[in-house]
Formats: structure tokens, C-alpha cells, sequence
């Protein structure tokens, strides 16, 4: 979470520029695995007194290989840093499936925002599947990551086929920043 009274007011359709924020998932040996936020995020929805804003990032489309679990999260090695002591992985976090249908509704009634996210060179499908944050488990202790299919309004499991797009959103509200 960032407090900075002096930055909630972007406005609807903005691109804002989020500096680099991380909070740590797991410590496995000499590797940290981290979610972070940082980048270009298209503003979809404007804070109220009623309702946190919400900004957007499409990061493309990813086959199911690249997603893992860490801490029983989804989690897809998005960056790293290498550093003396072992490697930092970073991954932007996996939204919720009713925050990823909140966020495709305000887009679908807002042909702005599909021009915005073309501004930042970002094809979006708003049919397609969508990684979530929600799991399955298999063999009893295995999670495994699940998609939302927008097209059926389903959660589903990815295919080895499948190449689902990954959106991640931060929220805002009275000057505070949440992912």
C-alpha cells in the first residue's frame, strides 16, 4: 500500500506512470519472490467518496507454462533481479475473478479506454480468457491457477493451447494506492 495524499486524483482515460512498489510473497532459500506494481496503468474508473478508482494494465497474453504458484498464488516470473545473496523474482499480482469482471465492464461500455490501452501499444480481446487469482486444486494439495472465460462467464482451467491475457489493476482511494 503507497500513501500519497498529493496523487488520487487521476482522471478517467489518464496513463499513469506507477513508481516501482513491492511486497514480498515467499523467501525460499537464496530466491524472494515479490509482487509488484509499477509501469504504465490506464485510469478506467476515478475515485469517489463511494468507490476506490481503479487503474488497469494489460500485460499480454500467456500460455499456462509461465504461471506457477508461490504461496499458493498464481505467479508468473515477470522480472527478476539478480543480486550477491541469490535472485529476486517479481510478479504484478493476479486480480480477483470479480474485480478482472468489474474492470472488463467499465471497458466495454467505454470505447476511450480500448484507444487508451492502443496508445500504449496493448491489444485486448474483451471476449477472451483472463488470469484470475482464484485456484483449483488438484490431487488434493495442488493448486492450480484458473481463468476467467469472459465469453461464458465461467471460470475455467487453461489448456496447453490456451494463451489467456494477464490484467493487473491497483486500486486508490482517500490517498492510498492497493494490489
Amino acid at each position: 500500500m503507497v500513501k500519497d495524499p498529493h496523487k488520487n486524483d487521476w482522471k478517467f482515460g489518464e496513463i499513469v506512470t506507477l513508481p516501482r512498489e513491492k511486497k514480498t510473497l515467499k523467501k525460499s532459500g537464496s530466491n524472494t519472490y515479490e509482487q509488484l506494481i509499477e509501469s504504465r496503468y490506464v485510469c478506467i474508473r476515478e475515485a469517489t467518496e463511494e468507490q476506490r478508482g481503479i487503474l488497469a494494465k494489460v500485460l499480454g497474453e500467456y500460455k499456462p507454462e509461465r504461471i506457477m504458484m508461490v504461496n499458493r498464488q498464481p505467479f508468473s516470473k515477470d522480472g527478476h533481479e539478480n543480486l550477491f545473496y541469490g535472485v529476486n523474482y517479481f510478479s504484478y499480482p493476479f486480480p480477483a475473478k470479480k474485480d478482472v469482471i468489474e474492470a472488463l465492464d467499465i471497458i466495454r461500455n467505454d470505447q476511450s479506454l480500448i484507444q487508451q490501452f492502443k496508445k500504449l501499444s496493448v491489444h485486448l480481446n474483451l471476449q477472451a480468457k483472463f488470469w484470475v487469482s482464484e485456484t483449483a486444486s488438484r490431487l488434493l494439495v495442488m493448486k492450480k491457477p484458473l481463468c476467467y472465460d469472459a465469453s461464458s462467464d465461467e471460470l475455467c482451467t487453461a489448456s496447453n493451447d490456451d494463451a489467456p491475457y494477464r490484467l493487473t489493476l491497483a486500486f486508490f482511494h482517500n490517498g492510498e494506492l492497493y494490489w
